[in-house]
């Protein structure tokens, strides 16, 4: 177990909450990023459950010009493909006033911070995070991979996908992971359980010393 101590259980009673309470969570600590340093950095999820999270985040006053932002993973497919995280988080997340955020794109990269102020994770119903799925045959070089990004293929989906690695989220000031559902739920207490990070590999973010760790979850 971590330093820090496990991870934070923050449960609400709809989804619109958590949400909301993230939003508020993340405008904080970019705002205290940027007070500092001038400049302030935040990854986050594709799929779904962050849509609600991107529109409360995006109505926030925050100085939005010194703000760059990175998907966790990219999926291997044209820009303007409806499965490109980097397109869904232009269009739910950067209008607005936070169109004058930068996104730095994965493919092909761009240049990655070497520190995150936030970073925002999803988890799958198998236990994968970002695109570190079990089964993957590239999922131990991304594991244990000194670089930012690495190319994973993804048999059970028959998907090419790049994906940033434990080592890179792991610079992060603070992780926060939102799902929703009690099945979700289950699979956070059995990933809790454990250690074999192949098994689960969520378990590289929620199970570790670098940063510390919050999940936001409702029904």
């Amino acid at each position: 177990m971590s330093d820090f101590g496990a991870p934070v259980f923050l449960e609400f009673e709809t989804r619109e909450t958590a949400s909301r309470a993230l939003a508020a969570r993340l405008a904080e600590l970019l705002a205290e990023a940027e007070q500092s340093s001038g400049k302030a950095s935040l990854v986050v999820s594709g799929g779904t459950s962050p849509v609600t999270l991107f529109h409360c985040l995006r109505e926030k006053p925050l100085p939005w010009q010194a703000i760059t932002v990175i998907a966790s993973d990219e999926r291997d497919v044209a820009p303007d493909h409806p499965d490109r995280n980097e397109a869904m988080i232009r269009q739910e997340l950067l209008s607005g006033a936070a169109e004058q955020a930068e996104l730095i794109s994965l493919i092909p990269p761009g240049e990655i911070p070497d520190h995150f102020d936030a970073v925002v994770l999803g988890m799958g119903g198998d236990g994968h995070t970002a695109s570190l799925f079990p089964g993957s045959p590239d999922l131990e070089r991304a594991l244990e991979s000194k670089n930012k990004l690495e190319n994973v293929v993804v048999p059970q989906l028959d998907s090419q996908r790049v994906s940033l690695t434990p080592g890179a989220l792991l610079s992060a000031d603070a992780i926060f992971f939102l799902f929703f559902g009690d099945d979700k739920r289950r699979v956070f207490e059995a990933a809790m359980a454990g250690d074999d990070v192949h098994e689960y590999p969520v378990r590289a973010a929620l199970k570790q010393d670098a940063a510390p760790v919050a999940v936001f979850w409702a029904p």
